[in-house]
């Protein structure tokens, strides 16, 4: 059964000068950062709440779905990488970052407001964090680029796995593909569209060609059986591709456009993500809610952002 609060979406950054900034507004084959598994629901209403993290002040910026009262926390430099998860396993998205300069993941925990420091990782690695032993608190992983290699701490009993998956180039994207309750490794490679996936129950491997270069992964939970379908966006149309896991099938939707950063999240809180992209140029929500197909917008973040939902 899907974890109850806790969502799996790969979001695509890249790491140009220094910067990060949407893949989907690179073009140069840039190095693929993510944010991994990101738990969005700061407030622990079962809905994903609108958030944007502001590299130049540090600031993140929630609007809380449960009553839409706002909440900022200033976490974070210039440089990090935004990580929320629920570290803490209380039900809500806790306010993380890591450090490329330093390894270093610096969390707050929802639950007490306590800080939490833990060095796992070096300049280059890709923070890929998950429910990698299914203890219903969010690991910390990194993916490392340069060797292929996944480095997850446990959190249950602190014990280190590692997993070789993956090579230079491809896409980590994180996943729960065969409904165990665990994050599964998997990577998906522009080159060729193909998704590499290790089953974590059986530890077999499934591969899907979905995509193709220039495509942005957005793996999610679109058909609400549990199991995070196969999933891109198309800049170049703003059309969306998704494998439903449940029978197969094919559901393409067009929303959005060229510059737009893809956000899909269950908004709505039924149970399945919406279709979603954020604007930078002027800071809207696109939505459509998965539960009656009406359109949401909301003004929320400013250029230079990064949506942290």
């Amino acid at each position: 059964m899907r974890p109850s609060l806790k969502r799996l979406v790969a979001v695509g950054l890249a790491t140009i000068g220094g910067s990060l900034l949407p893949a989907v507004a690179a073009h140069a084959d840039p190095v693929p950062t993510t944010t991994g598994s990101l738990n969005a629901d700061y407030d622990g209403d079962g809905h994903t709440d609108i958030a944007v993290w502001r590299p130049s002040n540090g600031v993140w910026y929630v609007r809380y779905s449960s009553n839409d009262s706002v909440h900022t926390q200033q976490w974070g430099t210039g440089g990090d990488v935004p990580t929320p998860g629920d570290f803490d396993g209380d039900g809500k998205a806790d306010f993380a970052v890591w450090r490329p300069s330093n390894g270093v993941w610096y969390v707050i925990y929802s639950s007490n407001n306590s800080v939490h420091t833990q060095q796992w990782g070096t300049g280059g690695d890709i923070p890929v964090p998950g429910y990698y032993d299914n203890d219903g608190k969010t690991d910390f992983a990194v993916w490392r680029p340069s060797n292929g290699v996944w480095y997850v701490i446990h959190s249950h009993n602190g014990t280190v796995h590692t997993q070789q998956w993956g090579q230079g180039g491809d896409v980590p994207v994180p996943g729960m593909y065969d409904n165990d309750g665990k994050t599964d490794f998997a990577v998906w490679r522009p080159s060729n569209g193909v998704w590499y996936v290790i089953n974590s129950h059986n530890h077999s491997v499934h591969t899907q060609q979905w995509g193709t270069g220039g495509d942005v992964p957005v793996p999610g939970y679109y058909d609400n059986d549990g199991k995070t379908d196969f999933a891109v966006w198309r800049p170049s149309n703003g059309v969306w591709y998704v494998i439903h896991s449940h029978n197969h099938s094919v559901h393409t939707q067009q929303w959005g456009t060229g510059g737009d950063v893809p956000t899909p999240g269950d908004f709505d809180g039924d149970g399945k993500d919406d279709f979603a992209v954020w604007r930078p140029s002027n800071g809207v929500w696109y939505i459509i809610n998965s539960g009656n197909h009406s359109v949401r917008t909301q003004q929320w973040g400013t250029g230079g952002d990064i949506p942290v939902a």
